[in-house]
Formats: structure tokens, C-alpha cells, sequence
């Protein structure tokens, strides 16, 4: 089931940045994570209930998430110090893979609810992920940077 979620996720995700990002990205191999310290400057959470608990996190490296929010805003944006707006067009990128994958995951388990939850700024713990399980990381390789999928939750 683990693999069947991590998929779906990523085919959401890979799907909306280049929907609405214009922004294509090459899947990296997996890896196991030994912290709980996101792997982005910016990170969107989406909460996992029901069937699993835990999180999905999308962290966004500098350059990445620039030029993504770039495109979706229509102009150059160079700082995250437009602090707002980041967090705005991350959220709006964590609800529409929430969406997306929700979809999908209903066809397979309707028993996991998903709910976009947070978006943080700065590198930091992850809320939502369970004590002691592991960290599954999916880096995505664009044009202007990484953006890593990071998966954890216990059944």
C-alpha cells in the first residue's frame, strides 16, 4: 500500500507543477531519512487520517519554489521575503496535489482522508509526522532546483 500511496502522490504532484507551474520535473530514487527537519526552505504538509496517519511533505528549495511561484504569478519574483505570497501559491500547489491525489487514493482506499494542513517557512520539524516511523524521501529534480516529497505515517 506504502508504494501505491507514494505514487499516486508524486503523479499528483509531478502533474500540478507542470499544470500550473509550467515546470517539469525528473523523479530521483527514493531514500530512507534519518531527521525530521524538512528538506525545503518552503514546505507544503498534507495530513493523512484514517487508513494511515502521518504526513506528505512537499519542500521546496529556493530556486525551485522562485521560479514556480514565478510562473504562477505572471512576474519575476527573486526573494522570499515576500513572505505571503509564497506561502499563498505553496498552499494553493499543496491543495490542488491534495485534490489530485485524493482522487485517485479514493479509487484504491477510501478509507484515508487527506487535508492540507500547514505551510512552513525556513527549515524545521515536520508537524504530523508520528514519532520514530520512517521518512521516505522522493527528491524531483527541476531546471532551477529540487523539490523533495518527503512521506511518513504508520498504519
Amino acid at each position: 500500500m506504502q508504494a501505491v500511496i507514494i505514487n499516486i502522490f508524486v503523479d499528483a504532484t509531478l502533474h500540478v507543477l507542470a499544470t500550473l507551474g509550467g515546470v517539469q520535473f525528473t523523479v530521483q530514487q527514493p531514500r530512507l531519512k534519518t531527521d525530521a527537519a524538512s528538506s525545503g526552505e518552503v514546505t507544503g504538509v498534507i495530513r493523512l487520517l484514517g487508513g494511515v496517519n502521518g504526513s506528505v511533505a512537499l519542500g521546496f528549495e529556493r530556486g525551485c519554489v522562485l521560479q514556480i511561484v514565478s510562473s504562477m504569478l505572471g512576474e519575476d519574483i527573486r526573494d522570499l521575503d515576500l513572505g505571503q505570497d509564497i506561502q499563498d501559491a505553496v498552499g494553493e500547489i499543496t491543495n490542488m496535489v491534495s485534490g489530485q491525489a485524493a482522487q485517485k487514493l479514493g479509487d484504491v482506499t477510501p478509507r484515508i482522508e487527506i487535508r492540507p494542513d500547514v505551510v512552513l517557512m525556513g527549515q524545521g520539524a515536520i508537524p504530523g509526522q508520528p514519532r520514530g516511523a520512517a521518512v521516505i524521501a522522493v527528491p524531483l529534480i527541476g531546471p532551477a532546483g529540487r523539490l523533495t516529497i518527503e512521506f511518513c505515517w504508520s498504519e
